[in-house]
């Protein structure tokens, strides 16, 4: 049932967006490179890191692991219980002196077999119960690995904006290491000392965030002793030293990011990719069969025994064999009134829960867009601010040389220029945050992760844990099995 309906919403998806946004090359998520001191990372080089070492992914799989398990038990149900039993009796009777002085079984076998034949659904809706369950757990680990890739480039657009404010920061002690050479004035001497002082504390601290952002980089691929390592710009993100004191220059104009899909259809869009939505499905459904098999539980139950039983004594020997069928039913009608309230009350409770996360998945979608939106407008206006504030400070400082302005001019200037570099940057960050939230929403760009995962589960479930990166990225055929050929079902 999983399989049927995920290649169905695999397929919708690859009809409505064929484009996929910053994994160009998702096959690149599972093939993990070895991290050695003073590589320069890419964003998937970090996610198929994390994917091949993140503990929580693992936790998912063993949740699934334990579903699969009640699966198994709920369908043994259907199974016969078989018993058997081998045993020796010995007595002897010290207060007779001739009859019945010694009396012995050897051997005592007996051998029975009893089967449920059908008990009016409930253990066919008890097994529904736990499949459902099942495809939750089956959800949920996809949303691990969704999860996992949000958190990954959440952390590495960090350590870019990070990155890129030590060389403003750098620029700012450049800046201030030249204040001191045209200081003409005692005060203003004194001042240019003190803010170059206070340039070279806010660096340190610069690096340090910059250190700090990196640690969490390292800490969402799960790496142990992590070497030192750089990471590339992006195309959404591509400052590198823009509009420096030393040099002008300038960044390409601004494109932003142009969406493969209508954005009406962004919300229905959300609807189907979201794991957390499926796993609300599958787990309603799964108390709409806990409720009929709660409802079912006055039915009779239909068993059949049979058994065999052999005792071979001293005085003589019996073979006997015994076949039954039973009908019984068993019920407190108090305690099922109750329990089906209950069962229905939870059934409503899940409806209720999914309405609510279809409004609120709707919120944040339109949120997630509004903030893009906002981001992709403040991104060409802070490029013309920071050119305009440099060749701002340019100007005065040569006005400053020639007496036409004073020191607090100068000064002014280069914390204008300073700051509105720095919201340049801050633009750049928040724009590919506000689309990584869009992603997060939609789930839209993260298609080929739902298919290999689908893929790893059915032919490779024993495998994921050790080698997960290495099954997500098999690309053997898929054959479907014939009625005629024997083959153990899917492991899950």
């Amino acid at each position: 049932m999983f399989k049927r309906v995920l290649c169905f919403f695999v397929c919708w998806i690859f009809v409505v967006s064929n484009c996929v946004y910053a994994i160009e090359h998702d096959d690149d998520l599972f093939k993990p490179v070895e991290i050695k001191e003073g590589m320069s990372l890419s964003v998937l080089d970090c996610v198929a890191n994390a994917f091949k070492h993140s503990p929580k992914i693992k936790r998912k799989k063993y949740n699934l692991d334990v579903a699969k398990s009640n699966v198994g038990i709920a369908r043994a149900q259907y199974f016969p219980v078989i018993g058997a039993g081998a045993g020796f009796y010995n007595e002897n009777n010290s207060d007779n002196i001739y009859y019945n002085t010694h009396y012995r079984e050897l051997p005592n076998l007996g051998v029975t077999i009893n089967k449920m034949i059908w008990d009016f659904g409930r253990t066919t809706a008890y097994i529904k119960m736990e499949e459902f369950y099942k495809l939750g757990a089956e959800y949920e680990f996809m949303d691990s690995l969704c999860s996992t890739l949000f958190d990954v480039k959440a952390k590495y657009y960090s350590l870019l904006r990070a990155k890129a404010l030590v060389q403003v920061a750098q620029n700012n002690v450049e800046i201030n290491e030249n204040f001191v050479k045209l200081a003409k004035k005692t005060p203003d001497l004194k001042t240019a000392e003190f803010q170059l002082s206070e340039a070279k504390i806010n660096l340190i601290e610069t690096k340090n965030n910059y250190l700090n952002s990196k640690v969490d980089l390292s800490n969402s691929m799960y790496l142990d002793n992590p070497p030192n390592f750089d990471i590339q710009n992006t195309r959404t993100f591509d400052f590198d030293n823009y509009y420096a004191y030393n040099s002008m220059k300038e960044p390409q104009k601004f494109v932003g990011y142009e969406f493969s899909f209508p954005r009406d259809k962004a919300t229905e869009m959300a609807y189907d990719n979201s794991p957390d939505l499926q796993i609300l499905i599958s787990s309603k459904k799964a108390m709409e069969q806990s409720l009929l098999y709660i409802k079912r539980t006055y039915f009779p139950e239909l068993s059949a025994g049979a058994g065999y039983g052999f005792v071979n004594s001293n005085q003589s020997s019996n073979n006997n064999f015994q076949v039954g069928v039973n009908l019984n039913s068993s019920v407190n009608l108090m305690e099922l009134r109750h329990s089906i309230k209950g069962a229905d009350a939870q059934v409503k409770l899940a409806d209720n829960e999914i309405t609510l996360f279809k409004k609120d998945l709707y919120y944040e979608v339109r949120r997630a867009f509004n903030n893009f939106d906002k981001a992709e407008r403040e991104i060409p206006t802070a490029q013309m601010a920071a050119k305009q504030a440099l060749e701002t400070l340019k100007l005065v400082e040569e006005k400053y040389k020639s007496n036409e302005l004073n020191y607090i001019a100068l000064q002014d200037a280069r914390k204008d220029y300073i700051h509105s570099v720095q919201e340049y940057i801050e633009s750049l960050y928040n724009y590919n945050l506000a689309l990584i939230q869009v992603e997060m929403a939609m789930h839209y760009h993260i298609v080929d992760i739902h298919h290999k995962t689908e893929h790893a589960m059915c032919y490779h479930s024993e495998e994921i844990i050790n080698h997960l990166n290495e099954v997500l990225n098999c690309d053997e055929k898929e054959v479907k099995p014939n009625k005629k050929s024997k083959r153990k079902p899917d492991a899950l």
